[in-house]
This record gives C-alpha cells, structure tokens and sequence, in this order.
C-alpha cells in the first residue's frame, strides 16, 4: 500500500517507534496495573483514589451493580488479595463481593520522546509518549494530540504537530512524575493533602490547570500559592 502519511498509534509497545528509531529516545518509568471488578453497587459517583505504601487503588463506578478497583504498584508480583491490609476501608466495601469476570493486568509507563515523527511517519497516543494512569490523563491527552496532528495533516507542516505535542504534553507529564513521586514519600503526600483539604479552591486551580482549562501564568501562580502553603503546613 501506498500513503502519503503514516500514523503510529500502536501503544507504549509502538513497534512504529521502533522501526523509525525513535524508541532510543525514551526513558520509560514502568509500574504494574492490576484491574478487578465486582458485582457490587457503587458507593460513589466520583473516581476515589487510595494510598498505600508504593501503591495506590482507584475504584470506578461502571454502573448500577458493578464496580471497578484498579491496583498499581512498583512490584510486578502485587496483587489486590495482598493489599488489604494498606486500604481496610476498601477492603471493608468490596471483600466479600462477588467477582465479575477475570482479573486483568497490564503495566503503566511514563515516557517522553525528544521527537515525534521522521520523515513522513508520525507518532501519537502512547506510541508517542505516555503519562503514568495515576494522572487520568492519558486518554484525554491523546485526544487533544489527534487534534493537533489533523490541523498539521492539513498544513502539511510536522513541526506544528511537535510543537502542540510538546506544549500539551508538558503539564501532564510533569504532574505524573511529581503524584509517582509522592506515592514514594509518604510524608511529603499527607502534608500535600492537607494543604489541599484545607484550601478546596486551590485544589480546583490546579485541576484546572491539569485539564488544560486555565492558562499557563494562572497554573504558575496557582502552583506558587500552593509551594508557599506546602512549606508553611
């Protein structure tokens, strides 16, 4: 087949990136996932987030009778029959509840590439670079890259594309590489919550700024408010 472009959308594995010879330009930071779900009616309308020592559980309400709870951790060989220990209240809600298909289990890596296309191959979605699942971005982002990458097709100039990529990409991959860090530093996370606990506006801001939704001088400032309460708590 013949094609004017070639898009590789093909995953963190990207076997794209690998025959254009951009895979040397990751750094990848591996964790391991691990998803259950329960025939269990959600107590929560919200994604909740539970930290554990190196680990976090996130539980998902997917319907009227059916929920899902997410395991992430450093070690390959977690599983969430090891860890209730670290979430009682979770484990308190979904112990006994009756499982609904098999577990599934998969890895979440952050990785950033220095450059995104050769020659008339371009790379987007994970395949371009990929944010740990902790941020819940990762889907989002690869949206917005789609985004750019067609008003780049229309152009036909790449370097719009590296450009937007990086710009939008930034923000996200430095928030998971701070929220891995604080999964680490058990410390350092609970005086952060507490700085946010205290100031709920402050901790809209920052979401906002996550999301894309503010601009970047109101996300600095926004960031500055918080360092000050950090060190003050």
């Amino acid at each position: 087949m013949r094609a004017k472009w070639v898009m590789g959308a093909d995953g963190i594995h990207s076997r794209v990136r690998r025959w254009i010879g951009l895979d040397h330009a990751s750094q990848p930071k591996i964790r391991f996932a691990q998803r259950r779900h329960y025939r269990i009616r959600s107590w929560t309308d919200c994604v909740e987030i539970y930290w554990g020592r190196m680990m976090q559980a996130y539980v998902t309400p997917l319907g009227d009778e059916e929920t899902c709870v997410a395991l992430i951790s450093d070690d390959p060989r977690m599983r969430l029959g090891d860890t209730w220990e670290e979430f009682p209240e979770l484990a308190a809600r979904v112990q006994n509840a009756e499982l609904s298909g098999a577990d599934r289990g998969g890895v979440t890596v952050i990785s950033r590439l220095s450059r995104v296309y050769r020659g008339k191959v371009i790379l987007t979605g994970d395949a371009s670079g990929s944010v740990d699942a902790i941020t819940g971005e990762g889907l989002c982002l690869s949206f917005r890259q789609a985004i750019a990458l067609a008003d780049s097709l229309i152009s036909g100039r790449l370097e719009t594309y590296q450009a937007a990529h990086r710009r939008l990409s930034t923000a996200t991959y430095l928030m998971s590489r701070l929220l891995v860090w604080l999964g680490r530093h058990g410390k350092l996370r609970q005086r952060a919550l507490q700085v946010l606990a205290r100031d709920p506006g402050l901790f809209a801001r920052l979401l906002a700024g996550h999301a894309g939704k503010s601009s970047a001088v109101d996300l600095a400032a926004t960031s500055l408010r918080f360092g000050r309460q950090f060190l003050a708590a």
